[in-house]
């Protein structure tokens, strides 16, 4: 059975997947030493993203301000005429702001291998290389 091996950087180091075990690499600052885990000592790889959900619900909220304030949709209700000016630009850049967390976190995830030795995290892997990841040690540490 002879596989590629697998692995995956992110901001903070990286993770291989060997025949026999797993390689952590440049965790920490000035911590260039590779951190080898055999399979045995591994309880978990978790893969996980962070939560979108808050920025998500906040980038919506000012996306729907601005709308409301610029076309002056509650004409009705309230004149929001005079008021355009300070309302738009500050719900603006709360959406543009918002929005750059909300990317981030769907594009990239954090992988955390727990072992008897310690956990490791590696922050920001992109999506595909972090399941694939996570897909290969399934299919390896299961059939060990």
């Amino acid at each position: 059975m002879q596989e590629e091996p697998v692995s995956c950087r992110g901001i903070n180091g990286s993770v291989s997947l060997r025949k026999d075990g797993i390689t952590i690499v440049g965790l920490g600052l000035g911590s260039v030493q590779p951190h080898e885990i055999r399979f045995g000592d591994v309880s978990s790889v978790v893969v996980q993203r962070k939560g979108v959900v808050p920025f998500a619900t906040v980038m919506i909220l000012a996306i729907i301000v601005l709308v409301v304030a610029e076309y002056d949709l509650l004409w009705f209700v309230i004149d929001l005429g005079r008021w355009e000016m300070l309302i738009g630009p500050p719900a603006l850049a709360i959406a543009i702001l918002c929005a750059i967390p909300v990317v981030l976190r769907l594009m990239f995830m954090n992988v955390t291998v727990r072992s008897r030795r310690g956990v490791f995290t590696v922050r920001l892997v992109p999506n595909r290389s972090a399941n694939r990841l996570a897909r290969r040690f399934r299919e390896t540490y299961a059939g060990s």
